[in-house]
């Protein structure tokens, strides 16, 4: 059965100037997750990306609960900045991984037997996750997880994930704070948190299980009045750094017209 996502009321301007938004709600990108439906798509972008200049940050062949899991390859450009993590779900006999639900249930609508690839979630860095998350709590927006709070290899990194965004996508958002300057560390060392990618898929799986389970999503913005959505979505994607960067998303472009 088709399941509606959000409707924006109406279109909202991306010419508003970021000079009245306080400094925690002035984003920046940090990184994109991109989940692959199988083994030869993974391994293909992973030696796609490091032939094309990019370098590894992060990699775990195996990482989540007892019977499901994810890999995972992490890579920065040296060139750009960009960060872009690869996962592959695991799935058991028995049980689908989160990482899978695109290519297994579809999205968009539909199902998507030809999708080799799908844009499952992006970080945005702020100054202070802790001022950001009460911030969006108090609007009524719903977190799937609390701040974890640790170090990789250039200082501390916290991060908290939000519940998915629409009913026909398996899209979220997670906020970033690095307490270094992430824009000049370049390459080496390890940018992301072995524990904290554990804690998030054992999140992901038990809300996926409340999912196949129910047939219903409990969403980000579920808590926020609709008429108050279309704001809230402005504040937090029309003015994030790069300009246009959240345009490639497309999970966020099929449900939410930015300009």
């Amino acid at each position: 059965m088709p399941r509606k996502g959000y409707s924006v009321p109406a279109p909202f301007s991306a010419g508003d100037s970021t000079t009245a938004l306080p400094a925690y709600l002035k984003l920046k990108v940090d990184h994109k997750t991109v989940l692959c439906r199988d083994l030869d798509t993974y391994r293909a972008l992973r030696d796609f990306l490091l032939n094309s200049g990019y370098s590894s940050v992060y990699e775990t062949e195996r990482v989540g609960e007892a019977k499901t899991a994810m890999a995972t390859f992490a890579c920065l450009s040296p060139l750009t900045g960009e960060r872009l993590a690869v996962v592959l779900g695991l799935s058991a006999p028995e049980e689908v991984s989160h990482a899978q639900a695109p290519f297994a249930y579809g999205f968009a609508g539909k199902p998507q037997k030809d999708a080799q690839t799908y844009m499952q979630h992006l970080a945005l860095r702020t100054t202070d996750i802790e001022k950001l998350k009460s911030y969006l709590e108090s609007k009524g927006a719903e977190f799937l997880t609390p701040i974890y709070k640790d170090k990789d290899s250039f200082g501390p990194l916290l991060q908290s994930f939000t519940r998915e965004l629409f009913d026909d996508e398996w899209f979220f958002i997670e906020f970033v704070q690095r307490d270094y300057d992430a824009d000049k560390v370049g390459v080496g060392g390890t940018q992301f948190v072995q524990n904290t990618v554990k804690s998030l898929y054992v999140s992901k799986q038990e809300e996926f299980r409340e999912w196949e389970k129910t047939g219903k999503k409990r969403k980000f913005l579920d808590g926020v009045p609709e008429k108050d959505r279309t704001k809230l979505l402005k504040d937090i994607l029309v003015n994030t750094e790069p300009k246009g960067y959240v345009e490639t998303v497309a999970p966020i472009t099929r449900n939410v017209k930015l300009t």
